[in-house]
């Protein structure tokens, strides 16, 4: 998977893969993932405040679920993404699992 050039792992995730991420009742695509990071595709209807902290439950495929917690870093409309910088995030251990899954299906 690509690292970007930082300190962590980025996962990039295909379509039919990506994790669901829930904020309150609306459930949003995860387009990547990192130890302390998400990027997504907001529901319709979610409304995201930069700075604003947030909570949400992470699904992944396998149905494993995880709380993640930090704040809104970015908001962009068009197209519509959004990321939150983790301050209670995502373990290394499940970073390594979904990089070998994806290498598994997709053989990257």
């Amino acid at each position: 998977m690509e690292s970007d050039q930082r300190d962590f792992y980025r996962i990039q995730y295909p379509a039919a893969d990506r994790p669901r991420l829930r904020i309150g009742t609306l459930v949003s695509e995860v387009l990547n993932l990192s130890e302390t990071g998400v990027r997504f595709e907001p529901a319709p209807g979610l409304s995201l405040t930069v700075g604003a902290p947030a909570t949400a439950e992470l699904r992944f495929h396998d149905g494993h679920t995880l709380t993640v917690s930090g704040r809104v870093h970015s908001v962009q409309l068009e197209p519509r993404i959004a990321v939150l910088q983790l301050s209670s995030g995502v373990p290394a251990a499940k970073i390594l699992q979904e990089q070998q899954l994806l290498r598994q299906r997709y053989g990257r």
